[in-house]
Formats: C-alpha cells, structure tokens, sequence
C-alpha cells in the first residue's frame, strides 16, 4: 500500500514539473511569437492615420528638494505609461491561456514623453523598465522616475509663500495626429506620498492643452500637472521673525534709559548690524530676482531704517542733554509743548513740576501751564530771566532730553507693533488663488 502511494506521488510530482516546463516554453513562445518581425522602431498601428492615445499618470512620492535661489524643484513620482500597440495581441487560447506577458521595454515602441522643463543633463525621452502586455494589445509601462524641473518662485510672501510648480509633458517629435495624450485615471493622487519637511502639497491640479503654432496646421498636446505647494513657515518664525522682533524691543528699551547713559548709541549700532545680519540670511533663501521683494526684506529694511533714524535723534538728544557752559535757556514754545503737553502725554507732570518747585523759589499752579514763561513772569516779577542760573537751566533741558525720550519710546513703540502685527497678519492670513497662467 505504501509503496503503490508512494509510486503516486512520484507520478505527480513528475506531472507538476512537466506542467510548469509546459507553461515556460509557452510563455518562452508567446514572446518569441510577438516580438519575431516586430519594429520597434515603427509606431504599431496598422493604419497610418490612426491616433495612438497615450495614457499618462504620475503620483507623487516625495518632494526631494526646493531650490529656490535656482528655482528647481526635485520631485520623485511613480509614471505610469499606458497606449495601445496593434502588432502585439494575441488568443490566450492559443497559448495556453497566458493573459499577460512582461517583458523589457526597450524591446518594443514607446512613446518619446518628454518633461518640457526638465533641466536634467541626460535627455531621456524613453523609459527603462519591464512593460506588461495584454492579449489587446494594452501596454502597461510603470516606472519610478526622479524628475528635475524649472519652477517659477514667487518670494513676496515669504516664508509663508505658496508656490505653483508646472510639470508639463508631451511628445518630443509627433504631433497630434499620430500621438495624442490621455489622463490616466486616477493620476496625481497622494495615497504614497512621503511629507516634506519644508514644503506642504496642497493638490495636482491636472489639465490637458493642445497648442497650435505658426509654423504648423498639427495640433500639440501636452497634459500639465500644477503643483501647489506651501512653505512650513514654523521654522522661519523661530529663526528669523522672532528675532527680529526681540531684536527691536532692545531699541525701544534703549529709549527708555537715561539721556546720559553713553551705552544707547552703542546698543542701536550693534542691533543695526545685527538687523543687516538677518537681512542677508533672508537674502540667502531668495532667488537673486528684481520681479518682486519679499515682504520680511521690506520689513527688515523699514526696522534698519527706524534704528538708522533712532540713532540719529539719540543723538539730537546727547546733544541736548548734555549743554555746555553759558547755555541758553529753553525756547518759550519747546517749552510751552514740552512742559504743558508732551509731559502729559509722557506721565511726567510729576518731575515738570518738582523741577519748576525746587528750592521753593518757582511756585507755578497747574492752571497756568497754558502758558509757561508768560505766567512766570507775571506771577514773579522779582525773578528776571536773565537771573537763572546755569544749573537750573541745564536742569531744564535734562528734563526736556527726557520727555523727548519717552515721546520717542512711545511713537516707535506703537508704529513697531502697528507694522509688526499688521504685516504678520497680513502674511499668515492670505489666502492662495489659483493662477491662471498656465
């Protein structure tokens, strides 16, 4: 018994072997059968005249690389090549019920699709890879491909930019009588794709033109994938905005301390310096174009003027802190706005009138501010304006140099938050149009 078992599966297994060899030699004969007088250099239709419609499809896989000073753009995808080729069909039932066949695609004609803005060394117009082949004649060609292709950067926003990347394909040498373009079905989807770091794929727009040009009557085809892409801005916040931001605060501190403090030049220096710093680190993100200037390069030039202009009325203001001897008194109407006004708005009525009450000889009541030198007089005409003494009137324009310090912490205080917030909110809140340009 187990030796007539045994003899069985021997047998059966000999059946199994002799079936597989079967099967390879028909496959083995199949493509011999097909590719035995086939050109690969003629289009495979049987007609001249008939269109072959090739079907095209990339799915995104992963952005590789934005190069914005040079404007390219790195893209891996996965293309998909599907057409028709009448010299390749056959009856599955002539060959032992083979529906498909793979074999190398240089062995047969493919279409010369071309991305029209490549900038890749090598001119490749074919692809390199395994084709399936169906019993109608369907050709199915996949290949994973990394494209290099011009984009067009627009750098007005940035860092919150949104860019439109055009990939444009068709045929390098038919027109479209002989070589027409489809959109594979479900081309452009993202189930595959790999998140960048820097850049977010919003979508792939996708749509198919047909030029005609001057010189010919044929139509041209071409089907354009628009990449939308958004610049993650996070990174750029931290590394350039905020500290510009924190960087102008420091200014607006140096207001805020004493007139005869020499270090507030120094300060203002050193955050110019530093505000150009960050303004060629900008620069350095940029393509060197004349077409548009960045919001942040606006910005940045507007804070490196207002520190250029506080360095200046800085030192306007040293200068008049710090009088030398013989000096004048202060002018009628400086005093009349600085002491009556501008001490109001400053919160330092306070000192003004400590000033005007020290050693109990200048009594002023608070109603005759309106005007200051008027009321002096008349209230002590005892008290010539000549007899002033040098330390009293160096005393009022120390007081003077320090309204107009806080006067000037106050206006670039509230124009810096006024243009900070208006233009981030402008930024981050601008809403992407799609361009028709294409």
């Amino acid at each position: 018994m187990s030796g007539t078992a045994l003899t069985t599966a021997l047998l059966s297994t000999q059946e199994e072997i002799e079936s597989s060899d079967a099967g390879g030699n028909t496959n083995a004969h199949l493509i011999n059968t097909l590719l035995s007088n086939y050109s690969k250099y003629t289009r495979p239709v049987f007609n001249a005249t008939t269109t072959t419609i090739v079907s095209h499809r990339i799915q995104p896989i992963q952005i590789l690389d934005v190069d914005e000073k040079n404007q390219i753009i790195t893209l891996k995808v996965w293309l998909v090549l599907r057409w028709y080729d009448e010299f390749l069909t056959w009856n599955p039932s002539d060959f032992g019920g083979i529906t498909v066949v793979n074999i190398p695609v240089d062995l047969i004609w493919q279409p010369d699709i071309y991305l029209y803005g490549s900038i890749s060394e090598d001119f490749v117009r074919h692809l390199d890879t395994d084709v399936q082949i169906y019993p109608d004649g369907l050709i199915i060609a996949p290949q994973p491909v990394i494209y290099k292709s011009t984009c067009e950067i627009d750098a007005t926003f940035f860092p919150f930019d949104q860019q439109e990347c055009y990939l444009k394909f068709g045929s390098w040498t038919y027109d479209g009588f002989r070589i027409d373009l489809d959109i594979f079905p479900n081309s452009g989807r993202l189930d595959n794709y790999i998140l960048n770091g820097e850049w977010h794929l919003f979508d792939i727009p996708i749509v198919k033109n047909v030029f005609f040009y001057i010189c010919c009557v044929e139509p041209y085809p071409d089907i354009t994938y628009t990449l939308i892409i958004q610049r993650r801005s996070r990174f750029y916040i931290y590394t350039l905005v905020i500290p510009v931001i924190l960087l102008f605060i420091l200014v607006l501190v140096g207001f805020y301390l004493p007139s005869n403090c020499g270090e507030r030049m120094t300060l203002f220096v050193t955050s110019m310096l530093a505000l150009i710093v960050f303004l060629t680190l900008v620069t350095e993100f940029l393509p060197p174009t004349s077409t548009s200037t960045p919001y942040l390069q606006r910005y940045l030039l507007v804070m490196i003027g207002f520190v250029t202009a506080a360095s200046v009325l800085t030192g306007i203001n040293i200068n008049i802190h710090f009088q030398a001897p013989g000096c004048p008194p202060i002018p009628q109407q400086l005093q009349n706005v600085a002491f009556n006004y501008l001490a109001v708005v400053t919160c330092m009525r306070g000192r003004v009138k400590t000033y005007l009450n020290q050693d109990g000889k200048y009594q002023l009541s608070a109603k005759d501010y309106n005007n200051f030198q008027v009321e002096v007089h008349k209230n002590y005409p005892a008290l010539p304006a000549e007899s002033e003494s040098y330390s009293y009137r160096v005393q009022g324009w120390q007081l003077l140099a320090q309204i107009l310090d806080r006067i000037l912490l106050i206006c670039f205080s509230l124009i810096f938050i006024s243009i900070t917030v208006g233009i981030l909110t402008f930024l981050s809140a601008r809403k992407w149009e799609p361009s028709h340009a294409h």
